[in-house]
């Protein structure tokens, strides 16, 4: 625990002087990889649609959760593991209490996200006082949409941008560790990161937030079958890599090329 205070220090000193990163894993191999390259590794409930192919977030389970962020938490050594509490875990104090010890027991992580408006902050509240690192995620709920294609920008109007901007401010005196801004309009997330004193990780809502997180498969490119968010940059094009090694290796196959020698026991 001691660990996890000096190392969220860190990321707390990083705010308004040097971004903070974080992207997300559900496997063993890509937490090993990005372990120590980004301060927050986030085991997200998009892995419903990342790896199961669901249309949304709301079919996620208590147990999906657990048995990915076990094996991404257990396998990170220098950054801070963020989880999702899914869908209708966390709909009262009681059960949100009781599902966070069950997460954090059998995952070993240092920190429950929870997607949070203006009725449910007395429950991250809950959950602080009772030791729990707590992140809020104000703006898009994606957990709120059935179809993803819906989800739009806010921060529009004036009554959101007091919404927002209240739900921020009473997330920090809540005990919020950080608070994700998602598909927040440019003006209100720099204004939101300026009012409060934790840090803020943007997701589609500017370079005025202290860090960012995205979907790692969005900026690999691991699946081209959907149109990406705008807020999407792809690094590389790793479904063209993969397919370019299935091809070589079935071709090595049927050409009697593989196994060689040096790939057989003699």
């Amino acid at each position: 625990m001691n660990n996890i205070k000096s190392k969220y220090q860190i990321l707390l000193n990083k705010k308004n002087i040097k971004p903070i990163t974080c992207l997300t894993a559900y496997t063993i191999s890509i937490a090993k990889i990005i372990d120590g390259k980004v301060d927050l590794v986030l085991v997200g409930d998009s892995l419903g649609t990342v790896l199961y192919g669901m249309k949304n977030t709301q079919s996620v389970t208590l147990q999906m959760i657990k048995e990915h962020g076990k094996a991404v938490a257990n396998n990170i050594k220098e950054s801070l593991c963020i989880i999702d509490m899914p869908f209708n875990t966390y709909n009262s104090k009681y059960i949100a209490l009781k599902n966070a010890k069950e997460i954090i027991k059998y995952t070993k992580c240092d920190f429950l996200k929870l997607e949070t408006d203006k009725q449910n902050i007395e429950i991250i509240k809950h959950l602080s006082d009772n030791g729990i690192n707590v992140v809020g995620h104000i703006g898009v709920n994606p957990q709120k949409f059935k179809n993803f294609n819906k989800i739009k920008s806010v921060g529009k109007t004036e009554k959101e941008n007091k919404s927002l901007m209240s739900q921020a401010i009473n997330l920090e005196r809540a005990g919020a560790k950080f608070i994700v801004l998602e598909c927040v309009k440019q003006d209100l997330a720099k204004k939101i990161t300026s009012a409060i004193n934790i840090p803020t990780i943007g997701i589609g809502s500017s370079k005025y937030c202290d860090g960012q997180v995205v979907v790692i498969n969005d900026i690999l490119n691991i699946d081209s079958s959907f149109k990406k968010p705008r807020f999407i940059k792809q690094y590389m094009n790793l479904k063209k890599a993969i397919s370019d090694a299935v091809d070589n290796y079935a071709k090595d196959v049927k050409d009697k090329k593989f196994p060689s020698k040096k790939h057989s026991y003699l």
